[in-house]
């Protein structure tokens, strides 16, 4: 998509052709400098990073058995599992699998933001430090990280139809890659609605102005994409089916993390968002039915929603990789480097306001223009989202990631006007600071707690309950039955080897989830403590105070907190009248 800009506009080119070579010099020195900047930020990243639980736990769990499981329904991020899955003919063991992933999406990430940024129109300076702030943000590490996929589908989407001259070919491409992404993010499915119907009305609009020209080709891109449509959603699945009922499930607690943080109430908004959405809105399965049942409290919602989000799309690229906080604490090259990043974003936005009568001529091109139809697309379901459910910092990456883009788009106004001389000594700066200033980021987490093993809870847990040996133990083709809390041990165990029960049979309580899946190990930390099923059970209870009554030995896990309580082989499990007497 390189249409050469009429003289005079603002976002022309100034280099000439026979310069070519040069840029592309340019391009490779960046993106050589941005995997030198990644790998220096992310190297010996297993040294200061813990295991991620829940959700994160549950994609690379499904990844890691798609090869004798089916695969998860399309509304559950079905293409972030095949990515783990990918992923672990490199990576098979789950830990290294775990690191190996989040570095491979942050570096590929990045390298995708320079490029399309450059092939949307932004000057390789520009592209750098748009890509640079990302990078060296709080963005790459929110969890769980199925938005990095999707991130890295559309920005491939925007590359391929960068190269693409007709409209209608640009909004096909755009729609696939929409709707690719929403295997990773489901919101995005309506994205790729509105961005089909955009690529229909051009083809209309192609059809009408051009009767006898142009037919074959409007035809094979028209079939191209219903033939590549039909097939993903035939492989994969509806993003929006729903079969679980998941998007009431998340206004469900959303709402009640809300409701819980305003009124107090003991509640656990994550595991108890039923009892909350019942004292506010009756027996409602819907959030429509919601919204009729208290219009009142939905507004409410609603509007505590609208008031931060300004504050948490800020959030994600105020601060730096690790939490690091560009305005308090002691100053070192880390914050040096963040704030100089910060002020160079400031420097430019102030030079657009000294261009703004450039404005008008930098609307009317062709790049400009398709990079804010882009960004419309983005903002539907990333709005709904965040004001629905709660702007999580995991519905705002890309959304960041298309605006920083479009800012240093519009930047051109002011790089254009600054001398030669000016351009190439910032850019010797921002390369000079990032090759000098970036931190490792293992590093400066294990600064940040006083010592690693206290950031690595879960990791430690996870290598002491391996070295007890347990899965050996195990007949051929069984697993052990491991109740825990966290929310993912299974899947770094080796969910061949162990199953997490408090995933099944939601509500039961904890004679009963012993007694139908025959427990055989139990996590026992302050979380499976907390955890609503048991606060309040007296079974619980007489079982922390004596492990051995039903049969489990404790074993405490050194350093790392909590204890292993292991049935003990052979037990048998005395009735609850017999616990109760004693």
């Amino acid at each position: 998509m390189r249409h050469p800009p009429p003289p005079g506009t603002a976002l022309e080119d100034p280099e000439p052709p026979a310069r070519a070579r040069r840029s592309w010099l340019v391009d490779a020195g960046c993106l050589a400098l941005l995997l030198v900047t990644s790998w220096k930020l992310l190297h010996g990243l297993e040294r200061g990073v813990d295991l991620s639980m829940w959700d994160e736990a549950d994609y690379l769990r499904r990844g890691l058995t798609l090869s004798w499981s089916h695969l998860p329904a399309a509304e559950w991020g079905p293409l972030y599992s095949l990515w783990y899955t990918a992923l672990s003919r490199l990576w098979p063991e789950p830990i290294a699998l775990h690191t190996a992933n989040f570095q491979v999406l942050c570096v590929l990430t990045s390298v995708g933001a320079y490029v399309f940024m450059r092939r949307m129109g932004a000057r390789p300076l520009l592209a750098l430090l748009g890509t640079a702030v990302y990078l060296l943000s709080a963005a790459p590490h929110v969890l769980p990280r199925p938005t990095l996929l999707a991130l890295l589908v559309l920005e491939l989407a925007l590359v391929v139809a960068s190269f693409l001259e007709s409209w209608e070919e640009f909004w096909a491409v755009l729609a696939g890659g929409l709707l690719v992404a929403s295997f990773a993010r489901p919101e995005f499915f309506l994205a790729f609605l509105l961005a089909s119907a955009l690529f229909l009305g051009w083809l209309v609009r192609g059809a009408v102005r051009e009767r006898h020209t142009g037919r074959g080709r409007r035809a094979a891109v028209a079939a191209g994409f219903v033939l590549g449509v039909l097939l993903l959603l035939q492989g994969l699945g509806n993003p929006f089916g729903d079969t679980k009922n998941r998007r009431f499930y998340a206004f469900c607690q959303h709402f009640a993390y809300q409701h819980v943080q305003h009124t107090h109430e003991p509640v656990d908004p994550w595991n108890q968002c039923p009892r909350v959405i019942r004292s506010v809105f009756g027996d409602v399965d819907s959030v429509g039915a919601a919204l009729r049942a208290n219009p009142k409290a939905f507004l409410w919602h609603v509007g505590t929603n609208v008031k931060a989000f300004a504050d948490a799309s800020l959030a994600l690229f105020t601060p730096g990789p690790g939490g690091l906080s560009a305005t308090w604490g002691p100053w070192d090259p880390a914050r040096a480097e963040r704030v100089l990043l910060l002020a160079a974003l400031g420097a430019l936005g102030a030079g657009l306001l000294w261009r703004w009568r450039r404005w008008r001529a930098a609307l009317a091109e062709p790049r400009l223009q398709r990079m804010l139809w882009v960004l419309a697309l983005v903002e539907v379901p990333t709005l709904l989202s965040a004001l629905l459910l709660m702007p999580r910092k995991h519905y705002l990456i890309i959304q960041g990631v298309f605006v920083l883009a479009l800012f240093m788009l519009l930047g051109t106004l002011v790089d254009a006007a600054a001398p030669r001389r000016v351009r190439g000594a910032v850019g010797g700066l921002l390369a000079l600071g990032l090759a000098l200033l970036t931190p490792n980021l293992a590093e400066r987490l294990s600064a940040t707690t006083g010592s690693t093993p206290a950031r690595q809870v879960h990791l430690r847990r996870v290598r002491a309950i391996e070295a007890l040996g347990l899965v050996e133990r195990l007949p051929p083709g069984e697993r052990l039955p491991l109740l825990e809390a966290e929310g993912g041990y299974d899947a770094y165990l080796g969910p061949r080897s162990y199953y997490a029960v408090l995933h099944y049979t939601p509500g039961v309580s904890f004679e009963e989830l012993l007694r139908e899946h025959k427990v055989a190990a139990i996590l026992l930390t302050d979380a499976l403590r907390r955890h609503p099923r048991f606060q309040d059970d007296r079974l619980f209870h007489a079982f922390e105070a004596n492990p051995e009554d039903f049969g489990f030995t404790l074993l405490p896990l050194s350093a790392s907190g909590g204890a292993l309580a292991l049935r003990s082989p052979g037990h048998v499990e005395p009735s609850r009248a017999g616990l109760e007497r004693r």
